[in-house]
């Protein structure tokens, strides 16, 4: 079991227009039976910390019930931003006769948009057999990437090792010295695994 609730409840800024993603999916590693990838069972818009604890028992039941995990994407959204780029999709998918794209249209729009400002946004290091990125690692992106400066801000265990949450670095010479480090630029980190 993985249980990222207070560790990731301490990392939560809560801003009037913005709100959090976070999603219990089954994967297919875990439900060889799923016809893709993956399966969302629910997605949650959190804009407070109030809405994050009392969701938290909900999390973990529909995790435990469905087998799936509870994720959520660190860069967070806006409201105002979503909802004009929800009303430009479905124009879009209308004038193309795609009716039933309109379903998922709201869960599509916000999984590609983030509001972050460039500032605020995270990457996040997928560090598969490291339960702790290794010091060299962490101070290569410190110190020698451009940006200069801080830029390690968390580590969230994952069940295979890691996640270490940075701000934004060149992620070209990272790869020079790391290939095998996946980056992501905006997906969700694991709060909850039964």
């Amino acid at each position: 079991m993985i249980n990222n609730f207070e560790q990731i409840r301490k990392i939560l800024k809560f801003e009037d227009d913005y709100f959090y993603f976070i999603q219990i999916i089954q994967r297919k590693k875990e439900h060889p039976e799923l016809g893709s990838n993956n399966r969302i069972i629910r997605s949650y818009m959190i804009s407070s910390e109030e809405k994050f604890d009392k969701n938290i028992s909900e999390f973990v039941y529909m995790c435990d019930i469905f087998k799936a995990r509870a994720y959520i994407h660190l860069n967070r959204r806006k409201f105002s931003k979503i909802a004009l780029e929800c009303l430009r999709h479905n124009a879009e998918l209308i004038a193309n006769g795609q009716y039933e794209g309109i379903k998922s249209s709201l869960e599509t729009v916000i999984g590609r948009n983030n509001g972050e400002s460039k500032e605020n946004r995270t990457f996040i290091l997928d560090c598969d057999g490291m339960s702790t990125p290794s010091p060299m690692m962490m101070a290569m992106i410190d110190h020698k990437l451009l940006p200069n400066g801080p830029k390690c801000l968390h580590i969230i265990p994952t069940k295979n090792g890691c996640h270490l949450i940075t701000k934004p670095f060149d992620t070209q010479a990272f790869h020079l010295e790391y290939p095998e480090i996946e980056i992501h630029k905006d997906n969700p980190t694991i709060l909850y695994i039964p």
